[in-house]
């Protein structure tokens, strides 16, 4: 008779085990499906793409969340070109009032000017190389001129952006009445301007705030000490993003990403409908998914901000399957700014993505299993896993990605 044979020697008959797995029971290899799988199959719903165009029953049951919500926040795997244009058909739904951005304020207030002007701003990017940080990509690009032509202020709450050195000095020096502290910044801009040139040329990652020296950000302090207090300010922005490189301070960057936020919208005050778009750790509620601490994210100020206002926060997770991804826009090493992967490079995620097995998006409703997990019905081993289904309300699946495109 024909025979299995496991691993550690044990046999069966085939017919034996045919009736066993028919049955039901667990067999080494062939285990049954775990709570969460079940639940996974249980509770996802297609959403079917059409260009920019969403449909489905996944799609009608976002669009209801988002709708009764006062923030949505969507998580990220940066780099996917199919995730700005969903997110603009969120907005269609959503109408939020602002969008808040894994950007600095300064790079935000470039791209509402730019985004104001016909065409792609390519001929800002080749000055400014990698100056609008995820934004030199067309497709993040043209949603933040959709938003602003829907009169959707854009908001940036991260640290300033290690390679818009030249760009900041020489909006800085417009801000300026000292003739010498102007000729000074104007100077530092030029300088700036060329060495982040010769980076990309080079193909060298490198940021050039990263290589200044604590003597010249102390220099920045002290000039704009006497001027306006908005020229003022940016200095300090300045020296608080420049320790943070330095430091490479997961929880300063946190830190400051969060009293950004505060700044910008008192929780005293009726909160505006926001719209964010951030990298996938930053979004959750609850302890971040990132793997390498316990950290309390953005997501987890805007649960706060919305409990505090009586309201509902809609946490969102997009992750490609298998596909292209944009890793970088270097105009003069093209070949180095995508990168392929498949699902077997997202253990993390496996779960979800064995079962997005058609071209249509697969919609996962993550409440149920947050539920179970909760209640001790679930056992989640992978720490990030665990805290993905606690800290985010829906899981979006993407069965084929492509790369963002550069400017």
């Amino acid at each position: 008779m024909n025979k299995i044979r496991f691993c550690d020697g044990f046999q069966l008959p085939t017919c034996l085990v045919f009736w066993l797995l028919l049955l039901g029971y667990s067999l080494p290899g062939h285990a049954q499906d775990s709570t969460l799988t079940r639940l996974v199959r249980q509770h996802h719903f297609a959403l079917t793409t059409n260009g920019t165009h969403f449909s489905g029953p996944g799609w009608e049951r976002l669009r209801a969340a988002a709708q009764k919500s006062q923030f949505v926040l969507v998580g990220e795997e940066h780099g996917l070109a199919q995730i700005p244009a969903f997110t603009a058909a969120l907005a269609q739904v959503f109408n939020p009032t602002a969008f808040v951005a894994e950007i600095d304020p300064y790079v935000a207030q470039a791209l509402t000017r730019l985004a104001a002007q016909p065409g792609l701003p390519v001929a800002y990017e080749r000055q400014y190389p990698e100056a609008l940080c995820f934004y030199d990509r067309q497709e993040e690009f043209e949603l933040a001129r959709r938003l602003c032509s829907q009169q959707v202020r854009l908001v940036g709450i991260d640290q300033v952006y290690g390679s818009t050195a030249a760009p900041f000095y020489q909006q800085l020096a417009g801000l300026v009445k000292s003739p010498a502290t102007k000729a000074y910044l104007l100077r530092q801009a030029r300088r700036y301007q060329q060495q982040q040139l010769a980076f990309e040329q080079a193909g060298q990652d490198e940021w050039v705030m990263e290589k200044q020296s604590p003597a010249t950000v102390d220099s920045l302090l002290m000039l704009t000490k006497t001027e306006s207090p908005t020229a003022h300010r940016m200095a300090q922005d300045y020296a608080a993003s420049y320790a943070i490189y330095k430091s490479q301070s997961h929880q300063q960057r946190l830190n400051l990403m969060k009293r950004n936020l505060l700044q910008e919208f008192s929780a005293g005050e009726s909160a505006p409908r926001l719209l964010f778009k951030l990298g996938a750790n930053h979004a959750a509620r609850g302890l971040s998914p990132a793997s390498f601490g316990e950290f309390y994210d953005v997501g987890n100020l805007v649960q706060n901000l919305a409990d505090i206002q009586g309201q509902q926060s809609l946490h969102l997770c997009i992750v490609g399957r298998q596909g292209t991804q944009s890793t970088g826009t270097n105009v003069y090493f093209p070949a180095k700014n995508i990168t392929s992967y498949t699902a077997a490079d997202k253990e993390r995620y496996q779960v979800f993505l064995n079962q997005a097995t058609g071209p249509d998006w697969l919609i996962v409703d993550l409440r149920p299993a947050r539920r179970a997990l909760t209640a001790g019905q679930l056992q989640v081993r992978d720490v990030s896993l665990q805290r993905t289904i606690l800290g985010y309300d829906y899981l979006l699946v993407i069965p084929e990605t492509t790369a963002s495109r550069p400017l």
